[in-house]
């Protein structure tokens, strides 16, 4: 008898970002005061990329039930995730060693990054990195303990054919924070 695989790749990526939240402190889901397992919606993320429109869908991921988040460990790190309902997923990461604040960030700085992948499951993964002439950067608007706003555009390139380039403009983010 055939097992069938289909329920496997949603079991292997719950276990995956179960992981990963732990390695990082973070959290990979809320529940109500209820004990309601339904996720609380923590903002949006949206942009364009190559002239069509994105925004992350409350509450996240569909299948999953991810939601939108904005981590920080305080001082030199700010993380911001989004799904939308269609299963694709954008991550940025502002980093300095100086400290994050209220500023423009260019995206080829030391330790930054804009991550977008069109399926939560499979490939087709988007990266900034080693793009040393990309003119994009993220900017912090708004920073305080419990949330973050700010805008970001820049170019990715298909992980797989780096001749593949891909322009996102337009975005912006509104948070709550997950504190790590």
């Amino acid at each position: 008898m055939k097992r069938s695989t289909k329920y496997f790749a949603p079991f292997f990526l719950v276990l995956f970002t179960i992981i990963i939240a732990t390695a990082c402190g973070g959290r990979t889901s809320s529940s109500s005061s209820s004990g309601s397992s339904d996720l609380a919606d923590n903002g949006e993320v949206k942009f364009t990329l190559d002239g069509a429109q994105w925004v992350s869908g409350p509450p996240g991921h569909p299948e999953m039930k991810f939601e939108e988040e904005a981590i920080t460990d305080g001082k030199t790190m700010v993380r911001i995730e989004g799904f939308a309902a269609d299963g694709s997923h954008i991550a940025l990461t502002v980093f300095d060693t100086s400290g994050v604040d209220v500023g423009t960030y260019p995206i080829t700085g030391q330790g930054m990054s804009g991550f977008y992948k069109k399926d939560f499951l499979e490939g087709d993964g988007y990266v900034t990195n080693g793009m040393d002439d990309n003119p994009g950067s993220i900017t912090i608007t708004k920073l305080t303990d419990n949330e973050v706003e700010g805008t970001f555009q820049f170019a990715i390139r298909s992980a797989g054919d780096a001749e593949k380039i891909s322009q996102i403009t337009n975005g912006s983010f509104n948070l709550s924070f997950t504190k790590i």
